[in-house]
């Protein structure tokens, strides 16, 4: 079996060399989602990914992004060129994708296409009808709840017209996939090669860190925490928040006044990483009670959990039961109710929160690193997932 997977994502190098010295660094959860995901279905079978470099204006100068086509490991890519003009890029995101499947595509292959990358998508999705091949859909959210107009309707068309499916939970399969097509149920991967990284309290900051990263929108709970973290008031602590969203100017704002307060802007996803590992404590105050929570799993959670710091978290209703021995949780999702727990978290001593971190990290590499996950993809492909 050969994979052909259509996405928006590059490799890692790539994507590094492309957005390092730019100050963006766009789709970087897609981006990263899709890749360790092409590079665990790459540990079982051939994997060929046609996709693109996300546009972005400070790269754009020349008004076209074109990278040479590349190997990465056990992946091969295939990019096609990203323009600064809008309907020129839609163009040849459907035609690239649609030309170069076609020539990938054998009577053993599959295709994988995110249904988030609509043009692409629908590009490998002619491709996989013309030469008769499955089309397996991955869906990380619901399109009622991404977009609106053509970017719904096209998300939409890609899910209907699929043979089988990826999601992230049972809820978001009993939404789209009326016609009980084969699924499996991934709520995410971490990444297999940060085994190798072993935590250490050595490489903890001498100031107990608090950290938040991803995007700092208010609807994910993140004025919230920073209100809770204030009015906690803990000795030799302080709040790190790196990402982009519509709470930015108002926490620069705090963050200039507040000393426990830190905004360090957007990084490179290894960046990320690197705070995490550092940091005391890793947060994430999504809350509950919103209706997009129940069909969709935050990525954060297992790159949280596979950097071996613990994590305090809302209770999801996305997160399976197997995970909740390894989080420690808010139980009341407001200001005041963070500041408790986190008062409580942070009066645990340095080695007990370093021992809840290496548990949380053990169960996610061992159990759910993106080898394991999509070894689960292709055992439904073979016949072995549920419908």
């Amino acid at each position: 079996m050969k994979i052909v997977y259509a996405a928006g994502c590059i490799s890692e190098a790539s994507y590094a060399r492309l957005y390092g010295g730019s100050g963006t660094a766009p789709a970087f959860q897609a981006q990263k989602y899709n890749r360790l995901f092409a590079e665990g279905l790459a540990e079982h079978t051939q994997v060929d990914v046609v996709s693109y470099p996300s546009a972005e204006e400070a790269i754009l100068g020349s008004g076209v992004i074109s990278p040479p086509d590349e190997t990465a490991g056990k992946v091969r890519y295939h990019y096609i060129p990203t323009y600064r003009s809008v309907l020129r890029r839609w163009l040849h995101y459907f035609l690239g994708s649609f030309s170069r499947c076609m020539k990938l595509l054998d009577g053993d292959s599959v295709v994988m296409i995110d249904c988030w990358n609509q043009m692409a998508g629908l590009g490998a999705l002619l491709a996989s009808k013309i030469k008769g091949c499955r089309c397996v859909g991955i869906i990380t959210d619901l399109p009622e709840f991404l977009g609106d107009g053509a970017t719904e309707a096209l998300s939409k068309y890609l899910i209907r017209h699929c043979t089988d499916y990826v999601v992230l939970t049972e809820l978001m399969n009993n939404r789209v996939n009326k016609k009980r097509k084969p699924y499996v149920v991934l709520e995410g991967h971490a990444d297999i090669t940060m085994a190798s990284r072993e935590p250490s309290l050595a490489k903890k900051s001498k100031k107990r860190i608090c950290m938040y990263a991803g995007s700092i929108h208010r609807i994910y709970g993140v004025e919230r925490l920073v209100e809770g973290f204030r009015q906690a008031a803990i000795p030799n602590a302080e709040l790190h928040i790196y990402g982009t969203g519509d709470y930015q100017q108002e926490l620069e704002e705090i963050a200039a006044r507040d000393p426990s307060i830190f905004y360090g802007g957007l990084l490179l996803p290894s960046q990320v990483v690197e705070k995490e590992m550092e940091a005391t404590l890793l947060v994430n105050p999504r809350p509950s009670d919103e209706e997009f929570v129940k069909y969709s799993f935050p990525s954060k959670t297992m790159e949280y959990m596979s950097t071996g710091t613990p994590v305090l978290t809302t209770a999801l209703p996305c997160l399976p039961e197997e995970y909740l021995p390894h989080l420690y949780f808010f139980r009341e999702e407001t200001p005041q109710g963070m500041a408790q727990a986190l008062r409580q978290v942070l009066s645990l001593t340095d080695e007990e929160l370093f021992q809840k971190g290496c548990q949380a990290r053990q169960f996610v590499l061992r159990e759910r690193n993106n080898v394991v996950q999509a070894a689960k993809v292709l055992e439904m492909l073979e016949g072995k997932g549920k419908s």
